[in-house]
């Protein structure tokens, strides 16, 4: 395995943002031009006839042009060719630009390089049961774990039993956290139950953690530690008194096509093939890299004016800390601690491409896909910065990330005082398409925005995810403890003109729109949501589920269908205007439901409850013409072959 950065290349088209244009040429490009490719040499002056090997090697020569010049963009112009990094390209402060130049990092001409930080696993055996085999030495030797894999560019199924979808508690047990009795012929003694894990579904996280025994006898499983965190709701039986589990990760349930299996004893995996797959013809890659790249600022020293563009980031290793996930909320999580019994809330864990400390960055006509992780985050206290036409695909957890859920602080103050300028602020997401997110951590959702001001969430897709599509606030509110929310960071944030559908596909109590806390001058407008089905959970699931706290907000002109329970849903909510919406509801169900708030604070003006088909379709076509992805990036964006739309 090499940590030296290579790129596969594709396909793309360039922004018109003052990005080289598809298919242009370095004579073309304003600047300092530097090359990368697959056939070159870190020893290469980096021209386009002798060029560097590695992106590594190109940000040296970036950080040396810009010490030599003061004025002219620096353009990095990766060629095609396939390479895989162990470690992220990391960029700081010394290789970004200023206000007046750009460092760009692009693809040449119309291809798309790929970013790569799996190794690809070869030696492959059929057996006659069908199954396929390979031996991995650095597994073997304990220099190597992996939880993801992927075949021919699809994300395989670490075994599990049921095949599909969940089996059902019987009855928890006294403790409601250690262990549960299963119903009959669910659970067997399995021969290799050191590896099992346990995921269990609450309404809106998960548990994993490896199983400690089975009890034939007494139908029961008994966890290693507790399920769930410390918080009351996270106990087994809090939303439903059978709720949802199933077992992975052992060589009894690899009985399935596109299961797999990885033995860390002997470094063997096992495959059971697809339909159509051939063991002469199939590509399999295992993530060894946790992070692709990271934009991160030194102290008061930003990095500024750093652009991608055209680039493919792909294979990204996530492992949970300690072998224990307590999922809280769209990725965070409480870890176990040294301290026997205590408990350490954690953010998310950091994302495959990660910025921080960054102003005026963009990310654009990019695409990350086939990650263990969150995709893309825009952290701490980034500025300016953009993501703009790029396709996020098959996240292990959240789609894209703005802001944080703990702010860095003035000492002795506590974690929501945070001052507005030392937050996230001014970023915006624009023409994306988000799909297929929480793979591994069902609480996901495709864009998050935490404590952050001034967020743009506009003309994006986001669909078929587990949890909710769009959050947005990061700020609890019980008005029985206080009379009014409290004041954070999140202020005039706008998600506007977006097409969300197929979210809340897996777990409940959220909705294609979630929002928490108190957000003077912001907004959610023109969006289009649809399919949001029954809750499994105890929750019910919504359009928009506008829960503790959330105020200030206007609502308008949305049409939201087919949600199986009420479009809008306030939980302990505060002041909002909602206005001109389009509401269609079931039979007996309200257009919006009031749970612990005070109807008069909700001002309705104008909305639809639209009960006829006629009336119904008119008001889907006319938002259909402005939400979602504009016409001019719709052609390019997709996951898999799959379009924008």
């Amino acid at each position: 395995m090499r940590a030296a950065l290579r790129l596969y290349v594709l396909t793309t088209v360039f922004s018109l943002t003052g990005m080289p244009a598809a298919g242009q040429q370095p004579d073309e490009i304003a600047g300092k031009v530097f090359h990368v490719a697959f056939e070159g040499s870190d020893a290469n002056p980096g021209t386009q006839d002798r060029p560097f090997a590695t992106l590594s090697r190109a940000r040296d020569a970036v950080r040396g042009a810009l010490r030599q010049t003061e004025s002219g963009d620096i353009t990095v112009l990766v060629h095609q060719g396939t390479y895989h990094v162990e470690e992220p390209l990391v960029l700081g402060p010394e290789e970004g630009g200023d206000g007046q130049r750009k460092v760009i990092y692009a693809a040449f001409g119309g291809e798309v390089p790929v970013i790569s930080g799996g190794q690809p696993i070869t030696g492959w055996k059929k057996h006659p049961d069908g199954t396929w085999t390979a031996q991995v030495p650095a597994v073997r030797s304990g220099g190597w774990q992996f939880r993801e894999l992927f075949v021919n560019g699809r994300r395989a199924t670490r075994a599990r039993h049921p095949n599909d979808g969940f089996l059902r508690v019987d009855q928890v047990g006294k403790d409601r956290r250690t262990s549960f009795r299963y119903r009959d012929g669910d659970v067997h003694r399995w021969a290799d139950m050191d590896g099992i894990e346990l995921v269990f579904l609450h309404d809106w996280s998960i548990s994993r953690l490896p199983i400690r025994s089975i009890d034939q006898a007494n139908r029961t499983l008994a966890v290693k530690h507790q399920i769930g965190g410390p918080s009351p709701w996270a106990a087994m039986d809090w939303f439903e008194k059978q709720p949802r589990y199933y077992l992975e990760n052992s060589k009894a349930f690899l009985d399935a096509p596109g299961e797999w299996f990885l033995d860390p004893n002997t470094g063997v995996v096992s495959y059971r093939p697809r339909s159509g797959e051939t063991i002469d013809r199939v590509s399999i890659v295992a993530p060894v890299a946790e992070q692709l790249l990271v934009v991160r600022g030194d102290g008061d020293r930003r990095v500024k004016n750093v652009h991608f563009v055209g680039l493919a980031f792909e294979h990204a290793a996530w492992m949970p800390p300690e072998g224990v996930y307590w999922g809280r909320q769209a990725g965070t999580y409480w870890t176990v601690s040294a301290k026997q019994g205590e408990s350490d809330h954690r953010e998310a864990d950091p994302a495959a491409v990660q910025f921080e400390l960054a102003e005026s960055c963009r990310f654009a006509d990019c695409r990350v896909r086939h990650v263990g992780r969150s995709a893309i985050w825009l952290g701490r206290t980034c500025r300016g910065c953009e993501i703009v036409g790029t396709t996020v695909c098959d996240a292990g957890a959240n789609g894209i990330m703005i802001g944080e859920g703990k702010a860095r602080l003035v000492e002795g103050k506590p974690w929501w005082e945070v001052v507005p300028g030392e937050a996230a602020s001014g970023n915006r997401v624009a023409n994306c398409l988000v799909e297929q997110c929480g793979r591994e951590l069902f609480g996901a959702v495709g864009i998050w925005v935490g404590l952050a001001g001034n967020t743009e969430i506009v003309h994006n897709e986001i669909r078929h995810v587990p949890y909710t599509g769009v959050s947005v606030g990061w700020m609890w509110w019980n008005p029985r403890e206080r009379d009014e929310p409290r004041n954070t960071p999140s202020r005039e944030n706008v998600v506007a003109d977006n097409h969300i559908h197929h979210v809340m596909q897996i777990l409940s109590d959220g909705g294609g729109i979630y929002t928490l806390g108190k957000q003077p001058g912001s907004a959610l407008r023109g969006n289009l949501i649809h399919d949001v089905p029954t809750n499994a959970g105890r929750a019910e699931s919504n359009g928009m589920f506008l829960d503790q706290g959330t105020g200030l907000f206007l609502i308008a002109e949305n049409v939201i269908y087919q949600i199986a329970r009420s479009p809008l849903r306030f939980h302990k909510g505060w002041i909002n205007t909602v206005r001109g919406n389009y509401l269609v509801v079931g039979e007996g169900i309200p257009p919006v439901r009031y749970n612990d708030t005070k109807q008069e604070r909700i001002e309705l003006v104008n909305n639809r409850v639209v009960d006829t088909t006629d009336e119904i379709e008119q008001a889907i076509e006319r938002t259909r013409r402005t939400a979602g992805i504009e016409p001019k990036y719709r052609e390019r964006l997709g996951c898999n072959g799959e379009s924008g739309r």
